[in-house]
């Protein structure tokens, strides 16, 4: 469904509820959009934050993910789905039945409306469309989860850190948004998601410290988007163009496709720190994962 430039991602939203670490996250669940702010030491521009450009997700501490979306058997109808049943004879009423019951997950905009008359579905066809299509993506949970990868054989995960930021940045419409992670103030920190998972092994016993952030946060353009993801030394940076040409060398990029409307809206990141064998205080990031589901 979506893919990285170098690797296609595939994701499962359930496997990723059963884990120990949404346990911890289970509770309330938070109303309204991450409000993005100067927690943890993190600066942010104060433009950037009225905008609603910039997040520092340790704000985000104590949120939830969202509830399990319980699939029906029949998924909802596409546009695609509504020509090919007027082209294929059903009667109009019986296209109306079936809209009203599975809902359309489409864009019901006026220039998709105006595309089906054009490939000549009956306007009451189409007024059944506008009706029942799910309300336009305009936001979507989003879950940042950081595993801190200690010293094998150490006793604890090191709780310090260099100065290093963690960047997600999405384009959205004639903006970006920018999502920050302070290591020095998660790792310092005591958090609602917040587990040690002993990753125990014969010969070199180790464990990993994973700290999680979610909040749903505002995505209004639908389409194609590519997130990046990379860390730096700078906590300033509020668009991709501010990204220094050295943090460029270990950027990875993500495609995917943001749907006009669907039943579920959830995008998970995860990253992989890993503890210097010599300076306990240097964290190496190892790798990213950055998955959506839609239905």
């Amino acid at each position: 469904m979506h893919a990285p430039l170098k690797h296609t991602v595939e994701f499962s939203f359930r496997r990723l509820l059963r884990s120990p670490l949404i346990l911890v996250l289970l509770g309330l669940a938070q109303v309204g959009y991450a409000q993005p702010g100067q927690r943890g030491g993190t600066r942010t521009a104060p433009g950037a934050l009225a905008d609603g450009q910039v997040f520092n997700i340790i704000e985000w501490d104590g949120a939830v993910l969202p509830p399990v979306y319980e699939r029906s058997d029949q998924r909802p109808l596409s546009l695609d789905d509504v020509r090919k049943l007027s082209d294929s004879g059903f009667d109009n009423q019986a296209v109306i039945k079936i809209i009203e019951e599975r809902r359309c997950a489409c864009d019901a905009s006026v220039d998709a409306l105006v595309a089906l008359k054009e490939a000549g579905v009956a306007d009451e066809v189409i007024q059944a469309v506008s009706l029942h299509a799910l309300a336009p993506n305009r936001s979507l949970f989003l879950t940042l989860s950081l595993d801190f990868e200690g010293i094998g054989g150490a006793p604890d995960v090191s709780a310090k850190a260099r100065r290093g930021y963690l960047y997600l940045i999405i384009p959205d419409g004639d903006r970006e948004r920018v999502f920050i992670g302070n290591l020095q103030s998660i790792l310092a920190g005591q958090w609602q998601a917040d587990a040690v998972v002993d990753q125990t092994d014969l010969l070199l016993p180790k464990k990993v410290r994973r700290v999680a952030f979610a909040s749903r946060v505002p995505l209004k353009t639908a389409g194609p988007k590519k997130a990046m993801v990379f860390t730096s030394t700078k906590p300033d940076i509020y668009t991709s163009a501010d990204i220094p040409q050295a943090d460029r060398a270990g950027l990875q990029e993500y495609l995917f496709e943001y749907p006009a409307s669907s039943p579920l809206q959830a995008c998970s990141l995860q990253a992989l720190y890993r503890q210097d064998t010599l300076l306990a205080d240097r964290w190496h990031l190892v790798r990213t994962n950055f998955q959506c589901e839609w239905d």
